[in-house]
């Protein structure tokens, strides 16, 4: 649909949907990692500016070939795994305490093995769970790992560093935080590192069929272990309902793929892509065809103190929540390349809902989220290579502040991950 453009806005950030110009759409390997061929995402990229060179691009959404991210460790997992049994000794009742002999287990496990836990179990965790070094898969059978007392700040449920290949399905954590949601009280700073999953330097994992609830911290929070990032992971067909704090936290990843979640009653941020230093960086994530309910900030909120480039959002629905995104890189630095389309939002927006600042390589296409008309639907702070089209945004419009600067939009390379078509 046509767009207008507000006074001060020059022609090349906030176009008018014309279709007569294609700019440059590349994909670029990273430094130092294999690039193949894997599949992207949907329809083809129609970036229409005069910030951007001109070519054909792919799509962030079809079945096109485009560069793509090397499978890793995690190929091992594809051949015939041998099954442990979790024993019977272990209590699976959850009448008592088996941190400790979970760990003992867990330990004495030879990597490559696959993990079952007793079928519809309840284990009783009043401590952590630690994952370190290993290639592993935990299948809980629908097993439920919960705590009852209030703990410590750092206590996570499962704490998985370092390693790769390693897979969590078909399984429930359950915190302790008995005012999980949306509530003032849910949010508690001495207890907020209490996490369903927290995952470090970890080089393949893959969180499929799992429920997270009623955690004082994230469900799930994915950083660096030793000074390496987290890399290849995937989060998908999961439940992450009622926590106090985020939803999902980057803070150091590169290749990530968060699909077809469900998301509700979340205390602060859906998904938090936000550097804790200069030195950490999070790059290459695509959030697609997650339902999103509830929550009491942004769906994408990125600040933070270090890169974070490469992402896409797409497919997403929301229900009871706008399409809320805000990227601010730290002052003096710019990110670059995101693309937000074909997301859909039924809930009114009355204040800003999307903002970029000193942000290049930018789309924002096909998005449905009504926005009260006296806010501005999107806003451009010193951005370069932008692009608003074909979007439903209810008679709101686009604001762009600061000169009109030319850059490329780089598709990010899809991670190849074992098991996901």
């Amino acid at each position: 649909m046509p767009r207008q453009q507000l006074p001060g806005a020059s022609g090349g950030s906030e176009s008018a949907d014309r279709g007569d110009r294609v700019p440059t759409v590349t994909a670029s390997p990273r430094c130092g990692r294999t690039r193949g061929q894997a599949l992207l995402l949907a329809a083809m990229l129609v970036v229409a500016t005069a910030c951007a060179g001109v070519s054909n691009g792919e799509s962030a959404g079809n079945n096109s070939r485009g560069p793509a991210r090397r499978a890793g460790a995690r190929a091992e997992l594809m051949s015939t795994q041998p099954v442990v049994y979790v024993p019977n000794s272990i209590d699976h009742t959850g009448t008592t305490d088996v941190t400790n002999a979970l760990q003992s287990f867990i330990d004495q496990v030879n990597n490559g093995s696959d993990v079952r836990f007793h079928p519809n179990g309840n284990y009783r965790v009043e401590g952590t769970l630690f994952v370190t070094d290993k290639t592993l898969t935990f299948d809980g059978e629908n097993a439920t790992f919960f705590a009852t007392t209030r703990g410590t700040l750092e206590r996570s449920l499962w704490w998985i560093s370092g390693g790769g290949g390693i897979v969590f399905r078909n399984l429930t954590v359950r915190g302790a935080n008995p005012y999980a949601g949306l509530a003032n009280n849910a949010y508690n700073p001495a207890l907020a590192k209490q996490h369903g999953f927290r995952i470090e330097g970890v080089d393949g994992i893959e969180l499929s069929h799992v429920t997270v609830t009623d955690v004082y911290g994230d469900f799930v929070y994915v950083a660096r272990y030793a000074g390496i990032p987290s890399t290849d992971v995937w989060i998908h067909d999961s439940t992450f309902v009622k926590n106090g704090r985020q939803g999902i936290s980057l803070v150091a990843a590169e290749g990530v793929i968060i699909e077809r979640n469900t998301f509700s009653q979340i205390r602060r941020g859906t998904i938090d892509l936000e550097p804790n230093g200069p030195n950490q960086s999070v790059s290459d994530v695509y959030i697609l065809n997650n339902s999103v309910g509830s929550g009491r900030l942004l769906f994408v909120a990125s600040h933070g103190l270090g890169p974070v480039n490469g992402i896409v959002i797409s497919g997403n629905r929301l229900h009871g929540h706008a399409l809320t995104l805000d990227d601010v890189p730290p002052t003096g630095e710019h990110r670059s390349n995101w693309i937000v389309e074909n997301n859909t939002s039924d809930t009114v927006s009355d204040t800003r809902p999307i903002r970029f600042v000193d942000t290049d390589g930018v789309l924002v296409s096909g998005n449905t989220q009504p926005v009260s008309p006296k806010v501005p639907a999107v806003e451009l702070d010193y951005d370069c290579g932008t692009q608003i089209t074909g979007n439903t945004f209810g008679g709101a419009k686009v604001l762009q502040q600061g000169p009109t600067c030319k850059a490329v939009l780089t598709i990010p390379p899809v991670p190849v991950i074992p098991g996901r078509s």
